[in-house]
């Protein structure tokens, strides 16, 4: 967003550079915060806003730490060049709001399907147990498994990392 690299300097090998590290970056990120959100069973949209704020803060704290004579009104004026880049940002994003969706609810059709052969699986190797008494009681704890395993691939489909805009 700013146009630096990751170290703050103008990027030496040109935009591509930049992009790719970017990238980098920004997919270590997602897969980190993700892990941390399914730990803490934290909601998508908690964590957007804890994001959020977190991004609001270190964008004041660059600027406090990498502008030579930090002032309140130069903060000021950083902070209005970040909203501006936070609109861009969404504005992006509306644009290829139906693309998202479309690709969102086709993850969560293709992780649903692969938990009902699962589930189907499941039952088939319970019903080969039935008369041993080994198997009895694990239909209802299976079934309540399979259904939470389910609507836990839907999530994990839709928080399929998204493209950048």
């Amino acid at each position: 967003m700013s146009g630096n690299d990751f170290h703050g300097n103008p990027p030496e090998d040109g935009e591509d550079g930049y992009d790719e590290a970017y990238e980098s970056h920004r997919a270590a990120l997602w897969d980190m915060l993700m892990a941390y959100a399914d730990e803490h069973d934290l909601a998508d949209g908690f964590l957007s806003d804890l994001v959020s704020d977190l991004g609001l803060s270190l964008r004041m704290v660059a600027y406090a730490a990498e502008t030579e004579r930090p002032s309140v009104g130069g903060l000021r004026l950083d902070l209005d060049r970040y909203a501006r880049e936070l609109g861009e940002s969404v504005r992006e994003a509306k644009k290829g709001a139906s693309e998202f969706i479309a690709e969102a609810k086709a993850a969560r059709e293709a992780e649903g399907a692969e938990a009902e052969e699962g589930a189907a699986a499941g039952e088939a190797t319970e019903s080969g147990d039935e008369g041993e008494g080994l198997g009895e009681g694990l239909g209802e704890d299976a079934g309540a498994e399979e259904t939470a395993a389910s609507e836990k691939a839907g999530v994990s489909a839709a928080r399929s990392f998204p493209r950048r805009q």
